[in-house]
């Protein structure tokens, strides 16, 4: 389904110019690790706070266990499949459409702070923005012992303040990308008290804490600066992350709940603040920010606008699509539909079917009691999958990186690399 989207649903601003649009994504980031959505630790106050005049989307689903196929999703409104981004050789072609081009062509100062090798310049996902600050990603040389949230928070702010001192009354663009709870967790003093140091989970929920301390920083000098008021806010996570609940650890190798449940989290100038719990994918944010900037969707999306559901009126999206292509054994692909998540193991052709309404920590496989909807869960998901190819076969100007040892001692200090 291509998105053709109205302006007629442009959020209303203070100023009643086009909106800002805020951005910030954080890696790795499980949504049940967040207090907004129940945990019980208090890990994310900031966000919390934010959540309370904002759309909060119970049930958002990343369309990849992993960062670049994740993201590149996000700002194409396309699967895996469809972009190409999926292994660690991959980069988005310049033939892709991507959302900060789109706001761009239509009157968009457009800036991005990075902090992650796959959002550096050769993975293609810099297209589309003025001001592209990959210094974070630059300086790395193992990118799991940086602490980056401060300096992203900072250049966020800075770019905050030139805007609300601008002359022009040019809409913008900037998302901000936050690093820090990604493996290897570094412990911070001011929440090792609170968490504990010990356990990678708690070291990973401090690492949380300590992010949501400086998204905080970026979210007030918002206000601070007046400019809250004209933009629109959205928090999502690219994937979540493992602590044994199916026996393993880190992201990147499955395509369970822990590591597809993201958070997402709205706030729109004019919109009231609820809670959504409709299934909804990344695939659908570029498409719902277009709309809400009256600026028309991405041609080739197969993302479906949200504004709808931020109005409280029904929508029917389409199953989420997940993949995992990383290599030829380590090949996946699933679908959500309603209450029944459908996983399929391309190498092995073995399925599983999980009953989300009364397990949701999906671990029992119920494929063999309901043997008889296997077969329309796999033409389904064929069709999802070879719609997404047929848009592929459309970008001839797909390339492969050469990446050399240092690039791949990069990604192993990640915990990237390894079935590569």
């Amino acid at each position: 389904m291509l998105c053709a989207c109205s302006t007629g649903d442009q959020a209303k601003t203070a100023s009643g110019q086009r909106p800002n649009v805020l951005l910030i994504t954080v890696d790795t980031l499980r949504r049940d690790h967040l207090e907004t959505y129940g945990y019980p630790r208090p890990t994310s106050p900031n966000l919390a706070r934010f959540a309370g005049s904002a759309t909060v989307f119970d049930d958002a689903q990343a369309p990849a266990p992993w960062t670049l196929p994740s993201l590149a999703s996000l700002l194409t409104g396309l699967p895996t499949s469809a972009h190409g981004c999926r292994t660690f050789y991959d980069s988005l072609a310049p033939s892709y459409q991507a959302l900060p081009e789109q706001l761009l062509a239509h009157g968009y100062d457009t800036a991005a702070v990075t902090s992650h090798v796959f959002l550096g310049r050769p993975y293609g996902l810099h297209q589309g923005f003025v001001h592209f600050d990959d210094e974070l990603v630059l300086e790395m040389t193992r990118s799991d012992e940086v602490v980056s949230s401060p300096a992203v928070s900072d250049k966020g702010i800075a770019f905050l303040q030139a805007k609300a001192e601008a002359t022009d009354s040019r809409p913008w663009m900037l998302w901000l990308h936050y690093f820090d709870p990604h493996a290897v967790y570094q412990p911070h003093p001011e929440y090792a008290a609170q968490f504990g140091s010990k356990r990678p989970i708690d070291r990973y929920d401090g690492e949380i804490a300590f992010t949501d301390q400086h998204i905080g920083r970026v979210l007030d000098a918002l206000d601070a600066t007046g400019l809250a008021e004209d933009t629109i806010v959205l928090l999502t996570a690219d994937h979540g992350e493992e602590f044994g609940d199916h026996g393993g650890v880190d992201h990147g190798h499955t395509l369970f709940r822990e590591l597809l449940d993201v958070p997402l989290i709205l706030r729109a100038p004019g919109f009231e603040a609820r809670r959504v719990e409709d299934l909804v994918r990344l695939t659908d944010v570029s498409a719902t920010l277009l709309e809400l900037c009256g600026v028309p969707g991405l041609p080739e999306s197969l993302g479906t606008s949200l504004v709808p559901l931020m109005r409280g009126e029904p929508l029917d999206l389409p199953p989420s699509l997940a993949e995992l292509d990383r290599n030829p054994r380590l090949s996946k692909a699933g679908l959500v539909r309603g209450d029944a998540k459908y996983v399929l193991d391309r190498q092995s052709g073995q399925v599983e079917l999980f009953d989300r309404r009364i397990d949701r920590a999906e671990l029992t496989d119920v494929a063999a009691e309901r043997s008889e909807d296997l077969h329309a869960f796999a033409t389904e998901l064929e069709a999802l999958v070879a719609q997404a190819r047929a848009i592929a076969a459309a970008h001839p100007d797909a390339f492969r990186l050469d990446l050399g040892a240092d690039d791949l001692g990069d990604l192993a200090g990640t915990g990237y690399v390894g079935d590569e």
